[in-house]
């Protein structure tokens, strides 16, 4: 688990200075595959269950403030980082509806 802690955390510091160099922000595609994919996996289908947004209990709350509070401040004692300082606010609000999106079993929100 060390070393696959290690490898991500290697692999998100090599890709945030890659595309902080970018002029334009990336779509939130591209974010989702540049900071979250290695984790979460493709469209939020995890090889680690507990890393999934799809098929099992949301651990955090299941509304867009909530994912917009994880993903700004991550969750001590387990591998999400926060990404407060690494992405701005508008990119992380959409990062949050992408992934709130997998889950076809939540309802819209009002």
């Amino acid at each position: 688990m060390r070393a696959f802690l290690l490898i991500v955390a290697i692999s998100v510091s090599s890709v945030s200075s890659a595309t902080s160099a970018s002029s334009q922000p990336p779509n939130v595609a591209t974010l989702y595959r540049v900071h979250c994919v290695m984790c979460h996996g493709p469209m939020g289908k995890a090889a680690i269950p507990d890393m999934a947004f799809i098929g099992r209990k949301w651990k955090h709350g299941t509304k867009s403030t909530d994912m917009i509070k994880i993903i700004t401040e991550g969750v001590t004692g387990t591998p999400m980082m926060p990404f407060r300082g690494k992405l701005k606010p508008d990119e992380i609000k959409a990062l949050a509806a992408h992934v709130r999106s997998f889950d076809k079993t939540l309802p819209p929100e009002k």
